[in-house]
């Protein structure tokens, strides 16, 4: 009996063994590939490709699990670049490998090269990392899924930003024109900006933090519990805030006009203006404020000041208005 039980234990553990050592010569064979493209300034990459994008002449360097690289896609459409990975393709044996907790991390990694890159669009888990900064006309970045952008860098007449879900980004831009952001779910995005504008749609639950100007004018729009982080030096500053979002404004300015509901919150007092206009219903704001504040505060509102401002005030119920200190 105990040497039937021996056998088992054996052949159990040469099972084990076997299926390790497999899986070890699995992880170790990776292989290098040049991919021929054509022109390009457009990125799209899905999947769990880590993508590190440089200037130069047009190409591609591949390295992948070599079992896997069948099942990888890469080509040029439209003057866009395509990155992809057919996993309803790949053989349910080879599948198992990479599954579960023990399961081998894939490798999907691309270097790639051209002069110049107009938009990138990221999903599910891809990485990308700009090794230069870039130039275009425009420029677009759309990032979803747990997509990262560890680096990027452009230079554009004008420039727009889009991440939802998990997407996270760091980047910095340089723009004539200016900026659009929008940002939603619980993506995260830290971007430095130059440019003439800066317009903010922030909600879900992300989270924006902004360091750049100056510039002429900044729209911001932030809901849900969107949280919004800006220091900059403005001219003209117009907040929309709702829910229980907030919204915390650093730098220096001329005008600054505020409307919140509901529970949103602006903290204004680093960032200080000439004017104020504020129409509030339950939100709650802080300014500094050197010549006139414009109010119109209702259910429950209330307007923190530092400073010594005239007043104009259109109406306030059930509301506060008090100097800073007091809260």
């Amino acid at each position: 009996m105990k040497a039937i039980i021996g056998m088992i234990a054996f052949g159990v553990t040469a099972i084990l063994t076997s299926a390790s050592l497999q899986a070890q010569a699995l992880s170790a064979k990776l292989t290098d590939k040049q991919i021929p493209v054509s022109e390009f300034n457009s990125l799209n990459v899905s999947d769990d490709f880590e993508v590190t994008l440089s200037r130069g002449a047009y190409g591609v360097r591949l390295t992948v699990d070599e079992d896997l690289a069948p099942y990888v896609e890469i080509y040029v459409k439209a003057k866009t670049l395509y990155l992809s990975y057919d996993e309803k393709a790949v053989p349910k044996e080879l599948k198992k490998l990479y599954k579960g907790r023990n399961g081998l991390t894939p490798v999907f990694r691309v270097t790639a090269y051209s002069p110049e890159i107009q938009s990138i669009s990221l999903a599910d888990n891809a990485t990308f990392i700009g090794v230069e900064e870039f130039v275009a006309p425009q420029f677009e970045l759309t990032a979803i899924g747990k997509s990262q952008v560890k680096n990027l860098a452009v230079s554009a007449a004008s420039a727009k930003i889009i991440l939802k879900k998990n997407a996270q980004a760091v980047v910095s831009v340089k723009s004539e024109r200016g900026v659009e952001v929008n940002t939603d779910n619980s993506s995260n995005l830290k971007l430095t900006f130059t440019g003439n504008e800066l317009a903010v749609n922030s909600e879900g639950s992300s989270v924006l933090v902004a360091n750049g100007g100056p510039c002429s004018r900044m729209n911001v729009f932030s809901a849900g519990s969107a949280q919004v982080s800006i220091t900059a030096d403005v001219e003209k500053v117009d907040l929309t805030t709702e829910g229980s979002s907030k919204v915390v404004l650093t730098g220096q300015g001329e005008t600054l006009t505020v409307k919140g509901t509901r529970s949103s919150s602006v903290d204004a007092y680093s960032m200080p203006v000439k004017t104020v206009e504020a129409n509030l219903s339950g939100a709650s704001v802080t300014v500094n404020v050197e010549k006139e504040v414009a109010v119109t505060l209702v259910s429950g509102a209330s307007l923190y000041y530092s400073g010594t401002p005239v007043f104009k005030i259109d109406k306030i119920v059930k509301s506060t208005l008090a100097p800073y200190g007091t809260k």
